[in-house]
């Protein structure tokens, strides 16, 4: 037998972790009280084209209407998340989980699968014994009815149901309030292939009173439902206390809130109304956008603009102002119109000249402008997903020593260049004069410097930056001169 050549030269190769992901930044929400297709245990459902949008809601609805103005601009965008309020008390809902197909259920539900076995209100257990879905047609709607009609005969002939949404089934009680309960099914082979055990469903109880619009984000945040942008129904527009309750719920969770407004008022001065309100309030993360047209959805064409903006690449950032945004019915204003609009920081896509229709102006309610706010909340996502790859994928570690403080700022150099490659950022003079060439300057306090209790903590807090915008043109004057 040969020796072996690592009996001489051993090599071992370990692999480092892939590390975290950035955020997607052209997501956008869609808030809606439309219900009957997103039951309260899902709460929120993702699309990526209209055509699936167009699958779930109907072409009349809020939400398609909606869809229709986001998906028609190009660059195309991808992203589109409905979210419901759900204003009326709801029944206890199970969602499963499930992924076989209706054939495969017919296979594996054929009453020799074992009973499905669901607690309801008060410790009520119904069993639907020997479930079988072999003389069913094989569909997932015609199981759901049939498993609705098994539901129903078990409990009395109650109102309870079973649908298929396309994704999962759903099971919902007859009663709601608070003590309208339905928990997980028991282990049974019947269980698992409709997806309803503990380890693949979810259960959510009942509610007594509807939620408010506020509320219902809150709980879509908890449960982790992402989104950059949010619009909402026009079923909000212009109520002053719900849509300033949704301003600044936006304003603390760092999401662009853009408004519409229908009020005829937004064209004079002088007046109180939402786009004032909101100005009024100083909101960073606010963008209302005018239109006379009730059922136009302009705020979701004109984030739908914005969300196909590619932060990682050279040159890509665009500004809002003098954008054709597709779908969008232009306003025709007169000049005094058009001054008052924008006196409130209101935008609008309008008339100009006699051959143009664009976007004016993309200010937030504070005064900043739509993509400053956008750029900030890539880069800051950028700089953090950056500094945690650098630790996670660090085979051993990053050394609390002068050395180590020097590959955190430098890490951080790489993110903020990437902010000036795409041309967020620039060179330029921060306020007090000070001319950065390169667009930003980090600033890190030295080793010797950090008290001992965050060193001890493994916590280094010295490190910080200065960054000028690269800002915009979006107006030009010209004086000129002329001699014969």
């Amino acid at each position: 037998m040969a020796i072996e050549i690592n009996d001489f030269a051993q090599v071992s190769i370990s692999s480092s972790p892939t590390g975290a992901a950035a955020g997607d930044f052209g997501i956008l929400g869609f808030l809606t009280n439309e219900a009957n297709v997103i039951s309260i245990a899902e709460r929120a459902r993702s699309y990526t084209s209209l055509v699936s949008v167009g699958e779930d809601w109907v072409a009349t609805s809020e939400v398609y209407k909606a869809a229709v103005a986001f998906y028609s601009q190009t660059p195309a965008p991808k992203d589109f998340t409905v979210l419901v309020n759900f204003e009326a008390a709801q029944p206890a809902t199970l969602i499963g989980g499930g992924s076989e197909t209706p054939a495969e259920l017919v296979a594996n539900v054929d009453g020799t699968a074992g009973d499905l076995v669901l607690a309801l209100d008060s410790g009520v257990t119904i069993t639907l014994t020997a479930l079988d879905l072999s003389g069913v047609a094989a569909t997932y709607a015609d199981m759901a009815a049939a498993i609705q009609t098994k539901l129903r005969l078990e409990t009395g002939g109650s109102s309870m149901t079973c649908v298929h949404n396309s994704y999962q089934f759903v099971i919902t009680n007859g009663a709601t309030g608070p003590a309208s309960t339905i928990a997980t099914a028991a282990e049974s082979v019947a269980a698992v292939a409709l997806g309803l055990t503990q380890a693949t469903a979810k259960s959510v109880d009942g509610t007594a009173i509807g939620e408010t619009a506020v509320e219902a984000l809150a709980i879509c945040d908890s449960n982790g439902v992402k989104k950059v942008a949010l619009v909402t129904s026009a079923w909000y527009r212009d109520d002053l206390v719900n849509t300033l309750a949704i301003a600044n719920y936006c304003e603390a969770a760092k999401v662009i809130f853009c408004n519409t407004t229908n009020d005829l008022t937004t064209l004079s001065v002088g007046n109180t109304n939402i786009a004032s309100t909101l100005m009024a309030n100083t909101l960073r993360f606010s963008l209302t956008s005018f239109s006379k047209n009730v059922s136009a959805y302009p705020s979701a064409a004109v984030f739908g603009r914005a969300a196909s903006v590619n932060f990682n690449a050279i040159g890509s950032t665009i500004t809002l102002n003098l954008k054709q945004i597709s779908g969008v019915s232009a306003e025709d204003l007169t000049p005094a119109e058009f001054a008052a609009m924008t006196s409130y920081n209101a935008s609008a896509v309008v008339q100009i000249g006699s051959s143009v229709n664009a976007y004016v102006s993309s200010r937030m309610a504070s005064g900043t402008w739509l993509d400053t706010v956008h750029g900030l909340l890539w880069l800051e996502d950028r700089c953090e997903v950056d500094l945690f790859n650098l630790l996670y994928v660090t085979g051993t570690k990053i050394p609390y020593t002068q050395l180590g403080l020097n590959t955190l700022a430098a890490t951080l150099e790489r993110s903020l260049q990437a902010a000036v490659l795409n041309g967020l950022a620039g060179p330029g003079f921060l306020p007090d004069g000070t001319y950065l060439p390169e667009g930003y300057i980090v600033e890190t306090v030295k080793l010797a410097d950090i008290p001992a209790s965050d060193k001890s903590n493994r916590l280094y807090k010295g490190l910080s930056f200065k960054m000028v915008g690269a800002g915009a043109l979006h107006e030009v004057e010209v004086a000129g001169e002329f001699s014969e």
